[in-house]
């Protein structure tokens, strides 16, 4: 069983990779005449990000070098919105969120394995196995549609409102995404 998790693991690990591939693909033809090109960006990014990490290798462990081209990505995608390069809009909240938790869930699974030493399977390994790859194909699809259809954007504006004990109900924002 090991051995077909591992076939696989190549197979899903192209697919991602393909899938970034065209989602920059698909931004840069539909995005040639727009005076926006924050999703050509984001998507060019997200593209070199998951190739490099697949094939270069920083440190002595897979884990650690996803942690670190999650956490370098991140980084880069932030300093391109504070530089102006890069719109804030849908697409990066999103891709900003998933690789968080992406980060997140990738130093869970490295402190249970390398750290403490479990051998044992438990739900976390099912956790990160199925998170990751969700998370993955959401920020593929949100560089192809750039709309927030999970409602994150909305649930952002509703917890903004009531940190700011602002009395207006949430039901009803309107949202141009």
């Amino acid at each position: 069983m090991y051995l077909l998790d591992l076939l696989l693991a190549d197979y899903v690990s192209a697919f991602i990779q393909w899938g970034f591939l065209m989602a920059f693909l698909y931004s840069l033809v539909s995005g040639i005449n727009k005076a926006d090109k924050s999703l050509i960006y984001i998507a060019a990014i997200m593209m070199c990000s998951y190739i490099f990490s697949d094939l270069l290798l920083i440190l002595n462990n897979i884990y650690l070098d996803w942690i670190l081209y999650d956490l370098l990505t991140i980084t880069l995608l932030i300093a391109a919105i504070f530089t102006s390069y890069v719109l804030t809009s849908t697409a990066s909240n999103y891709i900003i969120l998933g690789l968080f938790v992406n980060a997140c869930l990738t130093i869970a699974i490295y402190y249970d394995l390398y750290v403490l030493n479990n051998i044992d399977e438990w739900w976390l390994w099912s956790v990160y196995s199925i998170g990751v790859n969700v998370i993955d194909l959401l920020m593929i699809t949100v560089l192809f549609i750039n709309k927030d259809f999970l409602g994150l954007i909305k649930l952002k504006s509703c917890i903004l409102r009531f940190i700011g004990k602002d009395d207006n109900s949430c039901v009803g924002i309107n949202s141009n995404d």
